[in-house]
């Protein structure tokens, strides 16, 4: 209290000083964070009435438009008859859901292809008829289900369903300790008789003025009943007494409607008119939830708390999800805005925010406590962006743009006029104890005066670089981030003014030029580019990879930010999320995982904050806000966690006309024609959203694990047939493997593949080799035949070219016997001329000698020796012997010609011999006892008789007739 005095009262004195009012905010609550679901993402209707939790993880919502199923991931709507509204459910021990609505109430009961399939109950009903009675809660109790409406309840004993209308009217049912309470209109609280159906009022004194909503355990002797606008009560037998709490007032004005106790003992409460609240046991408000802060609508229809402790809300305007089971669990939002928070120090109850709009101020109360909160005032003299806090020996600087200013927790006053002061870090150069910080323009050295107070000392000359982050190494060499070149190694001269020594490193590895961050892990410092980090080895002199950290942190070896947390370990930033790592000298492991998309509000960019507020605890400085982290408890082993599972397998042909839900346990092998597979898988657990990652594996089919999605479907198009294993694994941003499980199916060979097939196309074969036999021997047969066909007709063509041979000869005998017998005819035809050339010789010198000789040569001698002459001349008698030899050796060639020209003389037939035998006109002439003229006129008509054109030789027109 003291300090926070003192706090106020320089302040004041700040104030009157400046003359300048100091912005102030009231006092802010940590609140829950919350994640908010509308009809856009869950399709449905706008109004949810109810929510409940089955054995596997899965959230179900009663909706205007039926049943909403939510796994994490997707959401599904399950209608019922009439597509009426789901006002109440229950989640049964024997995994059924039972719902209730007007005039109807049934349960869904997941089938073995994990589809819900509905039942209904009120058609079971006998001698019992609905009056519109709508059901508003369902309760299990004895092991009987009870549906209740305003004026009638229903019970469902496992076969039949009975009806009771009562002549009064209560409200919604309460299960407590075993039993059904309600509040009854005239009658109070009471308590029904399960036996009887009977309602016995159970406050004897002090009943609450207004109906009893709500009866919850408050310890082992009394209850919490809540009222809808009376307030909280508590019952202890049949005596009650107000709850005395800070709530009182706001639940009277805001309705209470549904409540609920958390596992760790909080009392929340939905209202009617302003959101939730929560509650302990002592009556102190913890937060409150509503549209001002985070919740889409304040009226509260229904509300439930999860297995790991998460609430529910059932909106009268879509779905809110309460996260009481992470390890962020509150956040404060300033109003009005403070700005974006660049870094944040504590000290005791003290708090320090640097924004963008200034430094502020304030008191943070029982951040170790179920209560958190907080109040912060801007401070006056420092206004614009504060870049960086850093407390050293109780004197806290102060990076601003304009100047750097230091608070001892008394004075406020500026140490270094050197504007922007990033950062600031301690460090021992040339056997001095320092402080070196890096600014938009010059390192500034720092050293302690003589009071042993930290006093601004010089700046380095001949230094003029903006510098985002810097260390110094156990050997004094400063290593400075350049906020675009790379990363400067600097060494100081004595007098810690002078460079000695500087090397600009612009890239590692070869790599492009990149910005380069710098950064003390332990006392090692080391470097990121943007992909791995590395570090300086003294031995070679050289930067080198730092694979420790490279390798153990996967995907975090890129972080462009390292803030220590305790001890050994180290936050290590990127841009969408944050680990939280243990370094030792041969291992590191990451312990946990921030994702930024998890919180209510941005990070600042490149600029993040973690500040460790206790052994456990960590401040994360966000826009106009900040957020509480709590170290997971390493020795909780028994944390629920809902295992991955199979959702859905849907199996579809090639163009999905065809669609098939498989059972999810023990399939049967599916048909070829259905080979493409979807599988579905939940991961019901809702405080890890941003952190989930899925991949797969079809065993038969892939050869390696898929990449990482965010999606919990994997589909195959056209497997072949084969048996097959799906497996799929849950993993975590660092790599780390949640969970796993396999489903193992078939699809079948295709039905020209099946077994009959295969004895079809066996029978098929054996049919055709039987065929292929028969055709063979038919084929051989018919090779055989025709080989001795063949051979037949080789051995007739032998025969016939034996016989064409010998008519060749004979023919060629003929021809010669022709030839020679046409000699031997010209021979006896010449012989005829010469014959008749000497008796016609003779026969003239006869005649010239008579004449000479006259009467000395006697007539009686003269004429007989003619007479013997006339006698030896060609006669008719030598004529036909000729013409019987011609026509045996030319084929009948005077009948053949007197047949086509029959009007030939016998004189004409002999000249057609004589050109046959290619005789000259003389000889002709000779033969045919004529002239040559004669024989010239009688070539002319011949020509003419045979119709021979003039150009055609006659004597070949003769040899050519056959």
């Amino acid at each position: 209290m003291q300090t926070q005095y003192v706090r106020w009262r320089f302040l004041l004195f700040l104030i009157s000083l400046l003359s300048v009012t100091c912005f102030s905010l009231h006092a802010t609550d940590f609140v829950p964070i919350v994640s908010n679901f509308t009809k856009k993402e869950y399709k449905a209707a706008n109004q949810n009435w109810t929510v409940g939790q089955d054995k596997h993880g899965y959230m179900y919502f009663g909706n205007n438009d039926g049943l909403l199923r939510y796994d994490g991931t997707s959401w599904e709507l399950f209608r019922i008859p009439g597509n009426r509204v789901v006002r109440s459910l229950l989640i049964g021990q024997d995994g059924r859901i039972y719902v209730g609505s007007y005039e109807e109430f049934g349960y869904f009961e997941p089938k073995p292809d994990g589809q819900l399939c509905y039942h209904s109950l009120s058609q079971l009903l006998k001698n019992y008829t609905m009056q519109n009675d709508e059901i508003w809660s369902i309760l299990s109790i004895g092991g009987k289900i009870y549906f209740q409406s305003f004026t009638s309840f229903f019970v469902f004993d496992g076969k039949t369903v009975t009806g009771c209308r009562e002549p009064l009217t209560f409200l919604i049912f309460n299960k407590y300790r075993n039993a059904i309470y309600t509040h009854v209109d005239g009658k109070s609280l009471s308590r029904m008789d399960p036996a009887t159906g009977q309602f016995y009022p159970v406050i004897a004194h002090n009943a609450p003025p207004d109906p009893v909503i709500s009866i919850l355990p408050y310890d082992a002797h009394r209850a919490l009943l809540v009222t809808t606008t009376g307030g909280l009560f508590l019952l202890d037998g049949n005596q009650c007494q107000v709850f005395k709490n800070d709530a009182n007032d706001l639940l009277k004005k805001a309705q209470a409607n549904r409540a609920i106790m958390t596992k760790d003992s909080v009392f929340v409460i939905g209202t009617i008119l302003d959101g939730a609240i929560a509650i302990n046991k002592k009556g102190k408000v913890l937060w409150q939830l509503n549209t001002s802060n985070a919740l889409q609508n304040n009226t509260i229809l229904g509300i439930y708390c999860d297995k790991v402790n998460n609430v529910w809300l059932a909106l009268d305007k879509g779905v809110s999800l309460i996260h009481n089971g992470g390890n962020v669990h509150y956040v404060a939002a300033f109003q009005p805005s403070i700005g974006a928070i660049y870094d944040v120090n504590i000290d005791k109850s003290s708090i320090y925010i640097g924004t963008n709009q200034g430094l502020y101020i304030g008191t943070v109360s029982n951040l170790s406590s179920n209560t958190k909160s907080l109040s912060v005032q801007l401070v006056p003299q420092i206004r614009g962006q504060v870049w960086s806090l850093a407390r050293f020996d109780n004197q806290l600087f102060v990076g601003n743009n304009e100047s750097t200013y230091c608070f001892d927790g008394k004075n406020l006053t500026p140490v270094c006029d050197v504007k922007g002061g990033f950062c600031l870090k301690r460090g021992v150069i040339n056997g001095q104890d320092v402080l070196v910080q890096g600014t938009y323009t010059q390192l500034c050295i720092y050293k302690k005066n003589i009071r042993g107070r930290w006093a601004f000392s010089n700046v380095v000359d001949s230094f003029i670089n903006p510098i985002r982050y810097l260390e110094v190494d156990y050997q004094g060499t400063i290593w400075a981030s350049h906020l675009q070149l790379g990363l400067y190694r600097i060494v100081l001269a004595p007098d810690l003014q002078h460079i000695r020594s500087i090397h600009l490193y612009t890239h590692f590895d070869g790599k492009t030029p990149t910005n380069i961050t710098v950064f003390k892990i332990g006392n090692r410092v080391v470097f990121n580019n943007g992909v791995r980090f590395y570090t300086f080895d003294d031995l070679s002199k050289k930067i080198i990879p730092y694979d420790l950290l490279n390798n153990g942190l996967g995907i975090f070896a890129s972080a462009y930010r390292v803030l220590h947390f305790r001890d050994d370990y180290y936050w290590f930033i990127r841009d969408e999320d944050a680990a939280l790592a243990e370094v030792t000298n041969d291992k590191v492991t990451i312990v946990d995982v921030i994702q930024y998309a998890s919180l209510p509000g941005e990070t600042v960019d490149k600029s993040e904050t973690i500040l460790p507020v206790s052994d456990s605890q960590c401040l994360i400085g966000m826009e106009n806000g900040l957020a509480l982290y709590q170290l997971p408890n390493q020795n909780i082993t028994n944390e629920v966690r809902f295992p991955l599972a199979i959702k859905s397998v849907n199996a579809m042909n090639m163009d999905n006309s065809e669609q098939f839900r498989v059972s999810l346990i023990n399939p049967k092998p599916l048909p070829f024609r259905l080979n493409s597979v979807e599988f579905t898988v939940a991961f019901p657990n809702y405080n890890d959203l941003d952190n989930i990652y899925y991949r797969y594996k079809l065993d038969g089919f892939d050869t390696r694990w898929s990449d990482l999605k965010t999606t919990p479907y994997q589909e195959y198009t056209r497997l072949p047939y084969n048996h097959y294993v799906f497996n799929a694994e849950v993993v975590t941003s660092t790599g780390k493997v949640v969970d796993r499980i396999s489903y193992s199916f078939e699809i079948l060979p295709p039905f020209y593949l099946s077994i009959w097939a295969k004895l079809l196309y066996l029978m098929m074969f054996i049919g055709l080799v039987l065929v292929a036999i028969h055709r063979t021997k038919i084929f051989l047969l018919k090779k055989k035949a025709k080989i001795e066909q063949m051979h037949t007709e080789l051995r007739r063509k032998e025969v016939e070219e034996r016989e064409q041979r010998i008519m060749r000869l004979e023919k060629e005998k003929l021809e010669t016997e022709l030839t020679l017998k046409s000699k031997e005819l010209a021979s006896s035809t010449m012989s005829i001329i010469k014959k008749n050339d000497i008796l016609t010789t003779i026969k003239e010198e006869l005649v010239y000698q008579k004449k000479q000789l006259g009467t000395q040569y006697p007539k009686k001698y003269f004429d007989k020796i003619v007479h013997i002459v006339d006698e030896n001349l060609s006669t008719e008698d030598d004529w036909a012997i000729f013409q019987t030899n011609f026509d045996r050796i030319h084929d009948n060639f005077f009948r053949k010609l007197h047949e086509r020209y029959p009007e030939l003389t016998s004189n004409d037939l002999r000249l057609c011999a004589y050109l046959r035998l290619n005789l000259t006109s003389k000889d002709i002439a000779n033969l045919m006892n004529i002239s040559l003229k004669g024989v010239e006129a009688g070539r002319s008509r011949l020509r003419k008789r045979l119709h021979i054109p003039p150009e055609k030789n006659l004597t070949e027109f003769m040899i050519e007739i056959k």
